[in-house]
């Protein structure tokens, strides 16, 4: 019964607490209400502040009064933001920022409305430096630009937007900024860019890279070797700047064009100095063969060309023309040519062939043999006439193991005739009906002076005889000519004509008189007969069998009737000897002998007394 009293008197204890709460009965120091019944003014402390950073918290109190002014408890205001992308509140009043900006806050309690402003005002408190594509590692290429952004930020790290910033690099000759916030990179280095907004300064690195713009070959090229060994010295390439700086540890990679042979390294980086190096195993195939380097950022790469010489043990070569001839000095109808090949059979394409003309000249119609191993040349023949030679060099000849030369022979013959060339005989002399002591020698010759062989040569001699009106040259071209002079002194002449050559060639021979066979005598020229002891002017002429006359010949003259003046002389150029006879004596007929010594030619002239017809006579004894 007693824990029964006690349990009772504490719950009427609550109830009449309860009523007192709530202001039923008794009067408390604050009046109490259930829910808003009962308020009639509200309020918000503070009614206006800022924040100086996005995220930061500002705490706003309500107070709710009823209409003694007494504040009420247990009232649940509500709380709203005009703009919640500024600032968000609380149910408790907790008013978080959002955004800069402005907003109002309101507390209402039923119909009762208390307002707040709320300023969001961000203050710069660091500022970051990044990359348009928003990197924080800035590195700019030479002679490229790159855009930075500056980032303010407030106390609690939120971007603020809106702001502008000043830049500045420390070392303008590595790299230069403008008031945008583009920088260009100069020349390779590091530097320190900084921005400034609203006075805080934020800074950044700067790293501007020497990207490779160029690569080239500088040492290694138009090397040779025989196919499938390694090239005597390696390949080597440069990696350089846009400026011509060389650049480290750039990235090459080699590799051969067609896949023909192999690099080792394939890939390597650049040296201090931007080279890079790499030995280079050619093909097994002869010919030209390239090696290509290149590094990535570069459009263009490198190409290494080399000459791999076939290996003579594995080629071999065949004329493409059998037997060539043409005339001297003319150019082969057919090209000449060979084809190269290995030891199956399978043709050598892209092989370098040297052409050596031993004989004439030549014009290469490539350099290289074509897909099917052929290489070929025109060959104009030397302007002589039988065997010529031509040399092909196929590879270098410089190798102990290299081909050895290949040699093409072609034949010349003579052509057409084109010119008599007398070489002796010409321009003899003998006595008249008699052949000449040496024959007539000629060559008939082409163009070139070659002798042409078996050539029909026609004879016409102006006086005199020859074996045959026509004559053939032998296999020299050289025909020799018999020719018996005229029974005429004085010169002779000979032509000679060959078909196809237009100009006519003559040789000539002079004959002479042969010896003396007949003396006689002639009045000289405006003589007249006079009586006995008159003096008589006479001619003597000395001729031969053909009536030719016979220069200095000796005479004698003698007569039993007077005396003759001279009684010894010389016939001239014509046979002839001038003299003069005093006939002194009593006769009918006066008699003048005139003699050739050695000869037994005499001649008589016999003179009528009282100047009668003049009777001459002249006889030859053998």
């Amino acid at each position: 019964m007693v824990a029964a009293a006690a349990s009772m008197g504490a719950a009427v204890a609550s109830l009449i607490s309860a009523l007192y709460s709530y202001g039923f009965i008794g009067n408390a120091v604050s009046h109490q209400t259930i829910g808003n019944l009962g308020a009639t003014w509200v309020g918000v402390r503070p009614n206006a502040d800022s924040a100086w950073s996005v995220g930061d918290t500002i705490h706003l109190a309500a107070t709710i009064t009823d209409r003694n002014g007494s504040i009420l408890a247990g009232v649940h205001p509500t709380w709203t933001s005009e703009d919640p992308r500024v600032a968000s509140v609380l149910h408790d009043g907790s008013v978080i920022t959002r955004a800069p900006g402005a907003t109002t806050v309101s507390v209402i309690v039923g119909s009762l409305v208390a307002r707040a402003r709320v300023v969001v005002a961000p203050r710069t408190a660091t500022v970051d430096i990044a990359t348009a594509s928003g990197d924080s590692a800035v590195t700019v290429a030479e002679d490229a630009r790159l855009l930075l952004r500056a980032v303010p930020r407030d106390a609690r790290g939120y971007a603020i937007g809106g702001l502008a910033a000043q830049w500045h690099v420390d070392d303008t000759a590595v790299a230069t900024v403008d008031s945008a916030g583009a920088l260009a990179g100069r020349s390779a280095g590091r530097s320190i860019v900084t921005a400034t907004v609203a006075g805080v300064v934020g800074h950044a690195a700067v790293t501007v890279a020497a990207t490779p713009a160029a690569i080239a070959a500088v040492a290694g090229t138009s090397q040779r070797a025989l196919a499938g060994r390694v090239l005597p010295q390696p390949v080597v390439v440069r990696v350089t700047s846009r400026r011509g700086r060389p650049i480290e540890g750039q990235l090459v990679t080699f590799r051969t064009a067609d896949g023909l042979g192999s690099a080792s390294p394939d890939t390597t980086r650049t040296d201090a100095d931007g080279r890079a190096r790499t030995a280079w195993l050619l093909d097994e195939r002869p010919g030209s063969q390239r090696l290509l380097a290149y590094v990535e950022h570069v459009d263009s790469m490198v190409s290494i060309a080399a000459e791999a010489d076939p290996v003579a043990s594995n080629t071999r070569i065949s004329q493409m023309t059998d037997a060539p001839s043409s005339v001297a000095g003319t150019t082969l109808g057919d090209t000449i040519g060979i084809r190269v090949t290995d030891t199956t059979g399978r043709p050598l394409a892209g092989v370098p062939v040297a052409w050596v003309t031993l004989d004439g000249s030549t014009r290469p119609l490539g350099t290289r043999t074509d897909s099917l191993g052929v290489a070929r040349v025109r060959w104009t023949l030397a302007k002589r006439i039988g065997a010529q030679r031509l040399r092909a060099q196929v590879g270098s000849s410089e190798s102990a193991l290299a081909v050895p030369p290949f040699t093409i022979v072609a034949t010349a013959t003579a052509g057409a005739p084109a010119a008599l060339v007398v070489m002796s005989g010409n321009d003899q002399h003998a006595t008249v009906g008699r052949a000449l002591p040496k024959p007539i020698v000629v060559r008939v010759v082409d163009g070139n002076g070659n002798r042409v062989p078996h050539v029909t040569l026609v004879l016409a001699p102006s006086a005199g005889t020859v074996p045959d009106a026509t004559l053939q040259s032998d296999s020299l071209g050289v025909a020799r000519i018999r020719w018996t002079i005229g029974r005429t002194t004085g010169r002779q002449s000979m032509a000679i004509h060959v078909d196809g050559i237009i100009t006519l060639i003559a040789v000539s021979a002079r004959a002479i008189a042969a010896q003396a066979a007949n003396l006689s005598f002639d009045d000289a020229p405006a003589v007249t007969h006079v009586a006995a002891h008159a003096t008589k002017r006479l001619v003597a002429l000395v001729t031969d069998a053909y009536g030719n006359p016979v220069p200095d010949t000796r005479v004698q003259f003698s007569t039993k009737f007077g005396s003759v003046s001279p009684s010894r002389a010389v016939t001239d150029d014509r046979g002839r000897v001038a003299l003069s006879w005093l006939a002194v004596g009593h006769s009918s007929e006066f008699t003048l002998t005139g003699a050739v010594p050695g000869a037994d030619v005499r001649g008589t002239y016999i003179m009528a007394a009282g100047g009668g017809a003049p009777r001459g006579t002249s006889r030859q004894r053998r």
